[in-house]
């Protein structure tokens, strides 16, 4: 195994929480520039109300394998036009 599928391996027995803590910062990293310092806080507001929408009925979520095709057939669409 070389680093990489070390790390990777090491990883994937961490806890869920710390996991979630790597992807986090991981996908930090990848930013092009600093990362907005109230982007965390925005984030939780914008969960917290989409779960108030959800409890009050006036959003319904979709299953996630429908919003990715809907996605590959917007993104098909536009790429063939």
């Amino acid at each position: 195994m070389n680093g990489v599928d070390d790390l990777r391996s090491q990883a994937l027995q961490l806890p869920v929480e710390e996991r979630a803590g790597l992807i986090r910062d991981l996908i930090l990293s990848l930013e092009d520039g600093p990362a907005h310092a109230d982007a965390e806080s925005h984030w939780a507001d914008t969960s917290s109300v989409r779960a108030d929408q959800v409890a009050s009925g006036e959003f319904t979520a979709a299953d996630w394998r429908e919003s990715v095709e809907r996605m590959r057939t917007r993104l098909t669409a536009r790429r063939s036009s």
